[in-house]
């Protein structure tokens, strides 16, 4: 899959980085969980958004004791729900069926972050940017009107934000925890074409990382 083979390119560049000066330096994996929600239109607060899920890799490169520079890769899975209800010749409701719509996106922010000396306390904020190679719908969905939908933008920018803290297993190896917000500031489009407004993004997410002592 391409984005199997994007992650492991990915994992192969950070691996294959000159690590000379390696207390500069920590790699790491991480999984979570993500709720995205979207604003910027009248209709953007019906959206029915279900917890999705993300991994993939980090790297800190330390600037000083308790300032890094870190940047992830991220495969990132989004879910939004779609109910459809079903009326019979009298105009009752006769049921309704449930769909997801996937967006699956390759997720990479590069954040300045700041550990609160000892305490192992940190926060750290910067940009993102999200790209979109593929969004479906299930595939039973009777998806009458979509000529009445605009095509999904491929790239989403924004600022994210975060705050967590490291928990030491040994001398190299640590578990981080954080949660995170990533608040988009472009439009990402996907907005029926007889609606005013713009979609733009906002995703918080549950991280569990592990530095990995390397």
């Amino acid at each position: 899959m391409n984005k199997t083979r994007l992650l492991l390119v990915a994992v192969g560049l950070l691996f294959t980085i000159n690590l000379s000066a390696q207390n500069d330096f920590k790699i790491g994996i991480n999984v979570g969980l993500n709720y995205p929600d979207i604003r910027g239109n009248e209709f953007a607060k019906f959206n029915n958004f279900k917890v999705g899920y993300l991994f993939g890799v980090s790297l800190d490169y330390y600037l000083k004791e308790n300032l890094s520079i870190k940047a992830n890769v991220n495969y990132e899975r989004k879910i939004k729900k779609l109910e459809l209800s079903f009326f019979d010749n009298q105009a009752q409701e006769t049921g309704t069926e449930n769909y997801n719509e996937i967006f699956e996106y390759i997720n990479i922010p590069i954040l300045l972050k700041y550990e609160f000396g000892n305490s192992k306390f940190f926060v750290n904020g910067g940009p993102f940017a999200n790209y979109l190679p593929n969004n479906e719908i299930d595939d039973d969905y009777p998806n009458d009107d979509s000529r009445l939908v605009t095509k999904q933008k491929k790239i989403d920018f924004g600022l994210s934000a975060g705050i967590g803290t490291n928990i030491s297993l040994n001398e190299k190896n640590d578990l981080v925890i954080e949660l995170r917000n990533d608040f988009g500031i472009i439009d990402t489009g996907g907005v029926p074409n007889q609606v005013n407004g713009t979609v733009k993004t906002n995703t918080i997410k549950l991280i569990l990382g592990w530095n990995l002592g390397i």
